[in-house]
Formats: C-alpha cells, sequence, structure tokens
C-alpha cells in the first residue's frame, strides 16, 4: 500500500462566517443533511466548560458517551478545472446516524473535537475568522477575527485557550504562533516566532498543532516536501525543544519527551521512529509502516500501525519506550486504522485504550457499509462502533 499524505493536504481548514452563519451544503454525501448552527447564549465560564477536554471515556460509558461526544471530518471539493474550490465540513455526535453538512470556503480549516466543540476557521479574502460549534448544543459562537490569516487553530485541554498560527495576506510569511484566551479577557500575544529559514527542509508548506497523550505539551509541526521540523512548548509558554533532523517526517503523536513520527518518506509505508528529546536517543519501532497512531494505554502509550503481511493488512501495536509488539489481528477489507487527525482530517473521542476501524479510516457521513469497529489494543479484541457494550 502506497498512499501519499498530500493526498489530505490540498488546502488548509474551515468556515466562512459572519458572526455565527455558516454556508449550507448544496450537494451533500450520503446520510448528510444541511445545517446551519444557531448563535450560542451564555457566559463565558459555560463555553469554557463546553471546550475543556473530559479525556478518552472508559468503555463501560462509551455507549452512553455517543450520544454526547462529537466527531468531525473535512473533505476538499474541486471545482470543474480540478482546482480546490471549497472544503465541506461534516460534523455530528456519534450516536446520530445523519451528518450535519456545512461547505465551507477553500480557505478554511476545522480542529476538534474539544469537549463538545468544534473549531473552525476560515478567510474571506480580507479577514479570518475563528468560530466553535458546541455541537451538542447545536449553537455556535465567533471567537475573534485578524487581519492576518490564520492557517491553524486549537483549543487547550483545559478550554481556556487557542493557539494559532498566522500568515502575512499579502506575502504569506509565517507570522508565528499566537494565543488569544478563550473568554476574551486580554488581546492575542506571540507565543513562538517564525519556523527559521532551513535549507535542509526547503520550503515549508504545512503548519500542524498536535497534544501529547497527557494534555501537558502542545507540538507544533512545520513540514517541507518530505521533512518535518516539530517545536514543543509548555501551555503558554515558550519552546521547551525543537527536533529538526531532516531525515524524519510526519509526527505520529508524543508522550512527555518522548516523539514518534515518520521518517521522511514521500508516501506509506515508511518507517516509524520513536526519539528521546532530552538526549536524542532514536528507537525505531516500525521498519515499514501503514497507517498509524500513539495511543494511550494502562500500560504506558503504544504505537499502533498498519502492516502489510502475505496474508493481508494486520495490526501490530508495539510500546514506544521499548518493549514486545504485539499483534492485533487482520484488517477486516473495506476498513482502515483511523490514525492521527493529521493524516485523517477527521477526529473523534475514543475509548482509552481503543483505536477505531473504518471505511478510508474516517467515520463515515451516513450508515453505508462496512461498518466501523472499534479494537482493543491490549488484546486484539474488536466490536462494531455500534454495539460498543454498556
Amino acid at each position: 500500500m502506497v498512499e501519499s499524505r498530500w493526498l489530505r493536504w490540498i488546502g488548509p481548514g474551515v468556515v466562512a462566517l459572519g458572526a455565527v452563519g455558516l454556508i449550507a451544503a448544496t450537494a451533500l454525501g450520503a446520510g448528510g443533511r444541511p445545517w446551519a448552527p444557531r448563535a450560542c447564549v451564555g457566559s463565558p465560564t459555560d463555553r469554557i466548560a463546553a471546550a475543556r477536554d473530559p479525556g478518552p471515556p472508559d468503555l463501560a460509558n462509551f455507549r452512553n458517551d455517543l450520544h454526547s461526544g462529537p466527531w468531525v471530518r473535512m473533505e476538499p471539493l474541486l471545482d470543474d478545472d480540478g482546482a480546490l474550490g471549497a472544503q465541506r465540513l461534516a460534523v455530528t455526535l456519534d450516536g446520530e446516524r445523519i451528518a450535519r453538512i456545512m461547505d465551507l470556503p477553500a480557505e478554511s480549516f476545522a480542529a476538534g473535537p474539544f469537549g463538545r466543540i468544534v473549531l473552525v476557521g476560515s478567510d474571506d479574502g480580507t479577514t479570518s475568522r475563528l468560530v466553535a460549534i458546541d455541537v451538542a448544543d447545536g449553537c455556535a459562537w465567533e471567537i475573534g477575527g485578524e487581519r492576518a490569516v490564520i492557517r491553524r487553530a486549537t483549543i487547550d485541554p483545559a478550554g481556556t485557550g487557542i493557539y494559532e498560527m498566522r500568515v502575512d495576506r499579502v506575502s504569506r510569511a509565517d507570522l508565528g504562533i499566537w494565543f488569544r484566551p478563550m473568554d476574551g479577557s486580554s488581546p492575542s500575544r506571540r507565543v513562538l516566532p517564525p519556523i527559521a529559514t532551513d535549507g535542509r527542509f526547503g520550503r515549508t508548506y504545512s503548519t500542524e498543532f498536535t497534544w501529547d497523550v497527557a494534555g501537558d505539551r502542545l507540538a507544533v509541526q512545520s513540514c517541507g516536501e518530505a521533512a518535518c521540523r516539530i517545536r514543543i512548548i509548555s501551555p503558554r509558554g515558550g519552546t521547551d525543544v525543537t527536533l529538526d533532523a531532516p531525515d524524519l517526517g510526519l509526527l505520529v503523536g508524543l508522550d512527555g519527551n518522548r516523539v514518534v513520527t515518520y521518517g521522511a518518506c514521500r508516501g506509506l509505508p515508511c518507517p516509524i521512529v520513536s526519539t528521546d528529546l532530552q538526549n536524542g536517543e532514536r528507537r525505531v519501532l516500525a521498519p515499514a509502516a501503514g497507517l498509524a497512531v500513539v495511543v494511550g494505554t494502562h500500560d504506558g502509550p503504544r504505537l499502533v500501525h498498519e502492516l502489510a503481511t502475505t496474508s493481508g493488512r494486520s495490526l501490530r501495536s508495539v510500546p514506544i519506550y521499548g518493549g514486545t509488539p504485539s499483534d492485533l489481528g487482520p484488517i477486516p477489507d473495506g476498513l482502515d486504522l483511523h490514525p492521527s487527525p493529521i493524516r485523517a482530517d477527521a477526529a473523534v473521542r475514543l475509548p482509552a485504550g481503543w483505536i477505531l476501524l473504518a471505511a478510508d479510516g474516517r467515520l463515515p457521513d451516513g450508515n453505508s457499509p462496512p461498518r466501523p469497529q472499534l479494537r482493543h489494543v491490549p488484546d486484539g479484541v474488536t466490536v462494531p462502533l455500534d454495539e460498543a457494550p454498556r
């Protein structure tokens, strides 16, 4: 299996709105319906609570959480000439059968879920705006606007602040990483300078955010054509450390001082490497892996990745700090591992220690087969997503 990650990076991410008005879809995918959320009411404290990360649910409560935990996915929409014309955003609660669909401008992105919140941003050619959608409550509110272009954004796990990556509107020059309080109590401020020019990496095409397993540190990943640089920051603080080896590529996940990345490959399969940020020590976790994700378990974080075998595709689990790999069984035809949001352009909150297998590695916006599955990382136990036990 060979897959280029650039197929997922055709354009930036999400929402062109006035205050809270979204552009509803005119042509829907299977199972989708056009939707524009109403304006949220309530105090800033209520909104912060809605955006606070509750952590992964236990499987015992997961079925109940299906009706309050949102998922999100983005699709590029191409015009007749094959150019990116718009983005399609689908959001819903995991227990709903019909996705809520919005068509958005090409200069747009989506991030989350953060608690009940999906963060969306768009640019109308003059102003970039950020909007938070409370999917469970069916409402949205505008967080702020900037003359600079906001290319990406994320909410901290406490729900108190937003990190943004901005570029100059005219030159598209990197303007660094900015932080703004969720409640608007103070102006935004820059917390990281622009990424430095480095000929080993070439032109930077994309910048993405990833929180570590514990939600304590934020990785800011800036990628060229194949290689990536990663800056790790503490919330509201400066740079803790930079990983800038030109033979390392897309981030898979991180835990504390251990960063898991692909090698600097142009497609899959590709080696996956674990790097210690304190001493630079490396460990090859997988010599040739497909889609992959780092999952927190009761025994510590593990890499789960697709593996090609003589009998078809399978899943393997590897402790990121070292240990014995374990096989998690074959991957059914028509399903793929749901990887990190960076690669999937989709995200969903899963029970601790479980991974998702779905068509194209993402939850569908309808009920077409094959049915998504949950698989338990420690032992490979598999259950259909819609039959997760109470």
